[in-house]
């Protein structure tokens, strides 16, 4: 049987990339004791790996370009842990 430990905080922030961080921060400001989750590690969530750039299909610019190229950039930069359904979507 799996022993589990319990642990309480007053908040819990999920997500490591730039908001995240800053809302674990403020929280920790004011004195909350705060738990961040994130499936990743830290320094490595789409907030840095966006280098601040926007992705797009361009297929007006170039014919090889289009949504399902898109499509895969998306679900290979989530490391395939990204809403297949919803990535399609924004696709």
């Amino acid at each position: 049987m799996e022993e589990f430990e319990t642990k309480n905080y007053d908040v819990v922030v999920v997500g490591a990339g730039g908001a995240g961080l800053r809302a674990a921060i403020a929280a920790a400001d004011y004195g909350s004791k705060v738990a961040l989750v994130t499936k990743s590690l830290l320094g490595k969530a789409h907030t840095v790996m966006a280098e601040g750039g926007i992705a797009a299909a361009l297929g007006n610019v170039d014919k090889r370009d289009n949504w399902k190229v898109h499509f895969r950039d998306t679900i290979r930069g989530s490391k395939n842990l990204a809403n297949w359904e919803m990535a399609k979507i924004h696709a």
